[in-house]
């Protein structure tokens, strides 16, 4: 009887493992080729939508303007002179109270002219005192005179004598009230409560008449011009009492302060530059605010405008153009909807649609690979 050999053993049971392991992938492989492969899931695109809609909403208008002053002043000089004072406040960012004294001029000269005017006053009068004692003689020696009878002439009567008088005096008083004026002018006096915005004199400068002494901004009104288009002018109340009532805000966008403004008044024109009519607002001492507006701002003006019927609210990016948006239709396919955008307001855009349509799926963020007819699936995000 044969006898194995350990090593014998190991060697047999080594190609018997090899062969049940053949044996078993080809029984595997065999199988993997009968079973058919599996069909691949169709899938579409997945598109944010906002199902819309109709509501009501108070317009919103956006307008950008300058902010200005209504008092803007070039101070210039009625007398000539010598500038014997001028206020130490006399500088650009300074500002003076109605009434204050900007600057003097030398004022001799204007005050001899003055007493040189009353004199020549006094003298023109005491001629005409005796004119009229003359003219009064002259009427009483007719009435007693053999020619009474008779039509006494006007120079008989002193009547020429007595209006040259009359008019000397006359001439007499403007000269006295020139006078008055010109000494006047000596002392320049702020027109209103004013901010010196440039100074062009210095104290000791010869000025003529008609020399620019200063440039003065009124600081008790600002006004910024907000021009408007006829689409916007319609968001507004057509009744001139009711649109001085609308609030209007101002704010500064690189800084996020924000003022209240009163609607002062609407312009009746249209702007020869943008073909747009202005709405003008005001803001009444807004140095003085507690976050001052200073002229020269450029400003974004919220209005309120009246409430308007059957608006769509969508977000910003949902337009493709001014005009159009992505709608996701029953079957889930992507068409053109044209709309019409009435204002926006606060990232959002209120439209109304050009068809007749009371609810529809808008998409939030077209893509630019998106085309018409083609199939999406759709998440809504937001329901208005």
């Amino acid at each position: 009887m044969a006898v194995f050999t350990k090593k014998t053993i190991i060697t047999i049971a080594g190609f018997a493992s090899i062969f049940v392991a053949i044996s078993v992938n080809s029984i595997l492989l065999a199988d993997q080729k009968k079973m058919p492969p599996p069909a691949a899931k169709t899938t579409h695109p997945i598109v944010s939508v906002t199902q819309v809609s109709p509501v009501s909403k108070q317009a919103k208008i956006t307008a950008y303007g300058e902010v200005t002053s209504r008092n803007q002043l070039a101070i210039t000089s009625q007398v000539s002179g010598h500038i014997v004072y001028m206020s130490p406040k006399l500088l650009t960012g300074n500002t003076f109270k109605k009434g204050d004294v900007l600057l003097e001029i030398e004022a001799i000269a204007y005050q001899q002219s003055l007493a040189n005017a009353l004199v020549t006053l006094a003298d023109a009068k005491l001629a005409l005192a005796q004119e009229e004692l003359n003219s009064e003689q002259a009427k009483q020696e007719w009435s007693q005179s053999t020619l009474a009878t008779e039509q006494a002439s006007a120079l008989v009567l002193r009547k020429p004598q007595l209006a040259v008088a009359k008019a000397n005096v006359a001439m007499a008083n403007a000269t006295v009230a020139k006078a008055e004026y010109d000494l006047a002018q000596t002392k320049l006096l702020a027109p209103f409560d004013a901010l010196v915005v440039s100074k062009d004199i210095q104290i000791g400068s010869n000025i003529q008449a008609g020399t620019a002494l200063a440039q003065l901004y009124d600081i008790s009104l600002f006004e910024v011009s907000l021009p408007l288009s006829n689409q916007q002018w319609q968001l507004l109340p057509s009744d001139s009492a009711l649109l001085r009532d609308i609030k209007v805000e101002l704010s500064e966008e690189s800084t996020g302060n924000t003022w209240s403004a009163n609607v002062n008044r609407f312009e009746q024109h249209i702007g020869s530059n943008n073909r747009q009519r202005a709405l003008i607002a005001s803001v009444e001492r807004p140095i003085e605010s507690p976050q001052p507006l200073f002229p020269g701002t450029f400003i974004k003006a919220s209005i309120s405008g009246k409430a308007v019927e059957a608006l769509w609210k969508l977000p910003a990016s949902a337009l493709i153009n001014n005009n159009t948006v992505w709608q996701v239709s029953d079957d889930n396919l992507l068409v053109h909807l044209p709309v019409h955008v009435m204002f926006s307001h606060d990232k959002f855009v209120y439209v109304q649609p050009i068809e007749q349509l009371t609810q529809a799926k808008i998409v939030n963020r077209p893509l630019a690979s998106y085309l018409l007819n083609m199939k999406v699936e759709t998440k809504t995000e937001e329901t208005i």
